[in-house]
Order: C-alpha cells, then sequence, then structure tokens
C-alpha cells in the first residue's frame, strides 16, 4: 500500500509540474492571437497578356475561420503576411496548451480520487463502508484565505 502512494504522490508532483510547463509556454509567448488558418490560392487575373494567361497563377494568401457556422476567408495582403502567420502560430501554441492543460487536470483529479481511496481506513472494521467512486469536493474555498 505504501509504494502505490509514494507512485500515486510522485505522479501527482509530475502532473503538476507539467501544469506548470503548459502555463509558463502560455505566458511567455507574447503579442496577439490571429484565430483561423492560412491558406494559398492560386487564379487567373484575366489580363490576357499577363504571364497567369499562360503559365504561372497569381498567388494569394487568405485567412479562414468560421464565423456563425459559415466559413469566412479574407485576403491578407503582402505586407500583414509576416503578422498574420506569426498570430496564427500563437494561437495554435495557445490552444494546444490549453487542451494539454485541461487534460492535466483532469488527470491531477483523478489521481487526487485515487490517493484518496488509497488513503481511507475503512471503518468499523467488521463491516466497513464501501470506499466512494470519487471524493466529493464540496467545500468552499475563499481566495482570500487560500
Amino acid at each position: 500500500m505504501g509504494e502505490r502512494i509514494s507512485r500515486l504522490r510522485q505522479r501527482l508532483r509530475e502532473t503538476s509540474e507539467s501544469q506548470a510547463h503548459q502555463l509558463d509556454l502560455l505566458l511567455e509567448d507574447k503579442g496577439p492571437l490571429i484565430r483561423g488558418s492560412l491558406g494559398k490560392r492560386r487564379r487567373v487575373c484575366g489580363n490576357p497578356t499577363c504571364h497567369c494567361a499562360t503559365g504561372e497563377k497569381h498567388e494569394s494568401t487568405y485567412l479562414s475561420a468560421s464565423d456563425g457556422g459559415q466559413t469566412r476567408q479574407v485576403h491578407v495582403p503582402v505586407e500583414h503576411q509576416d503578422r498574420v502567420v506569426a498570430g496564427v502560430a500563437r494561437y495554435r501554441r495557445f490552444r494546444l496548451a490549453k487542451a494539454k492543460l485541461a487534460e492535466l487536470a483532469q488527470l491531477q483529479l483523478e489521481l487526487v480520487d485515487e490517493l484518496g481511496r488509497s488513503l481511507l481506513d475503512p471503518y468499523p472494521p467488521e463491516h466497513p463502508l464501501p470506499a466512494p467512486k470519487r471524493i466529493p469536493c464540496r467545500v468552499k474555498v475563499n481566495p482570500a484565505t487560500s
């Protein structure tokens, strides 16, 4: 039993360290976030003397994202591309870090429940009450006293 509890405590520490790392990633990535995905399109401009009429087409960059259930695309001018590419990359990293934090928080709660069940002392010894599937956390926490 003692070895199992030690392993649970170690996993909780590791989870906590992973959460701290994800928070650091979120906080150190400065700059605005731009939601969406970048894509490129090639097109013919319609001018019969342009090189696109017989060969290489014009390339344009677009930012696409959902807007009220519809996919909306906006053209990104060449002079804004560096800023938009960086903002989209920051947004993607932000979402990944947030998802990882949620996953780690769920794992941490499961580990805390498992640790709590492992530490329960069955009482009364003759006919102990069953261990709960999840230890309830109905205690209100006052941020001023934490």
